[in-house]
């Protein structure tokens, strides 16, 4: 074993010692290195770190060599941060995968090794463990799969006419098939999560051109329009630097859509009785921390007569898993944790720490669960951390955790009454999720 240079290793913890007590005297002490490789010991084995390498080595003035130089520090790395790499492909099969890559570096564009890249990486199967893909260019499409199908939410002022159409097809294709041949870039996800994250991909030309979906930049959109009229558009890729929306949201808002600017909010629903909480990000607000928030919830609660609660993270897509906690221990021991009156809406974008708190209410209280299949799933890897690919910049997310919640291996929380979420509901303002909730009798 080659022992560290003590010098170099005591310079990058003394900062501690005037904050805990105790001085280090005589770096080059053999005593005092035993004493620092503990110590670094202790702390790796406390917060579960795996060093990444340096990637001093891998770096490389040559464009071929750099991508090569690229993959291998991938190879190298990615397996030993992740929790566990191969949980569903096989060591030989990644690597395959990457040697491959490696030997098409000299034909591929930047752009194709990129997504190449991309796409072995979802592979793996762990949602949380990929890369991005960029895009300099793409088509002037803000979308959202509803139950109808996908819909055009905004648009660049020269297509306004095209709000709240239908996309039909792309060039000729049915856009349901264009999105299925996209699937590989999301070949871990499930069927909601897939729906709610296509429709990002979908407007980039270097995705389409990728998966031999166009030649030219220029595309044919064949949609319907709002008054049922279909038409075919010709569009081309924009700049996102040139892009100027021209959104436009209904005048008619459903509630669970009205406050997207908040983590957390409530709202007294007087003529049904109902206390209704949205909680879209679990994340903290600045002005008011959650525990605040939510003393201040239960404080209205005890002052408002209702006979219903609803809890609604249909839209949100995780973060910390814990700030919910100190509301669920207080609905556990509520007059609501009873059959009937208590509801949690969830839906295709319940994902990452949020699906953590559905299944905790779940398994905790008598809640009764509406809206459509999560995507996330319950037992999955997460608590992400990144690095860098030393030349390409390439930022590549991993998990440190596993998440094992249920013993059935499912890859979607089911709620008890499934309620799409259809375009037709929200054009006009309506949620149908709390429709059906007031209509059941307590």
């Amino acid at each position: 074993m080659k022992w560290p240079d003590s010098s170099k290793v005591y310079d990058s913890i003394r900062s501690f010692g005037p904050k805990t007590g105790w001085r280090l005297n005589r770096p080059g002490s053999p005593r005092i290195i035993l004493v620092l490789l503990l110590i670094l010991a202790l702390l790796i084995a406390l917060t579960g770190c795996v060093a990444v390498p340096s990637p001093r080595p891998y770096l490389s003035d040559d464009r071929n060599t750099a991508w090569a130089n690229d993959i291998t520090y991938l190879q190298k790395t990615l397996p030993e941060v992740h929790k566990n790499l191969y949980f569903r492909i096989s060591e030989q099969e990644f690597h395959r995968q990457l040697e491959d890559l490696k030997q098409k570096i000299p034909a591929y564009s930047d752009e194709q090794l990129e997504i190449a890249l991309s796409v072995i990486l979802a592979g793996i199967g762990d949602t949380h463990t990929g890369s991005n893909i960029g895009a300099e260019y793409h088509y002037p499409l803000e979308l959202y799969w509803f139950a109808e199908g996908i819909y055009i939410m905004g648009t660049s002022q020269e297509y306004q006419g095209l709000l709240n159409a239908r996309i039909l097809t792309l060039n000729g294709k049915k856009i349901e098939e264009v999105a299925e041949t996209l699937r590989p870039i999301l070949a871990g996800a499930n069927e909601s999560w897939f729906r709610t994250q296509i429709v990002y991909y979908l407007p980039m030309p270097n995705v389409l051109r990728y998966f031999g979906l166009i030649q030219a930049d220029e595309i044919e959109l064949g949609v319907e329009l709002e008054n049922g009229q279909q038409q075919t558009i010709k569009m081309t890729p924009v700049s996102y630097k040139e892009y100027v929306a021209a959104e436009q949201r209904p005048k008619n808002v459903p509630l669970y859509l009205s406050r997207p600017d908040e983590h957390y909010w409530y709202e007294y629903l007087e003529n049904d009785k109902t206390i209704y909480l949205n909680y879209s990000r679990c994340s903290q607000m600045r002005d008011k921390p959650f525990e605040i928030f939510n003393q201040e919830f239960w404080d209205f609660v005890q002052s408002h007569e209702a006979d219903r609660l609803v809890l609604d993270i249909r839209k949100n897509r995780g973060g910390i898993s814990t700030i919910l906690n100190p509301f669920i221990k207080e609905v556990k021991n509520s007059q609501f944790n009873q059959p009937g009156r208590f509801y949690v809406i969830i839906g295709k974008d319940t994902y990452s720490s949020a699906i953590l708190n559905a299944i905790s209410l779940k398994q905790e209280t008598r809640a009764f669960f509406v809206g459509e299949a999560t995507g996330g799933e319950p037992n999955h890897y997460g608590e992400v951390k990144q690095f860098k690919l030393p030349n390409s910049g390439i930022t590549v997310r991993y998990s440190t955790k596993y998440f094992h919640w249920l013993d059935e291996d499912v890859n979607t929380l089911e709620p008890d009454q499934v309620i799409a979420e259809t375009f037709a509901a929200y054009r006009q303002g309506n949620d149908p999720v709390l429709e059906w909730i007031f209509n059941r009798s307590i």
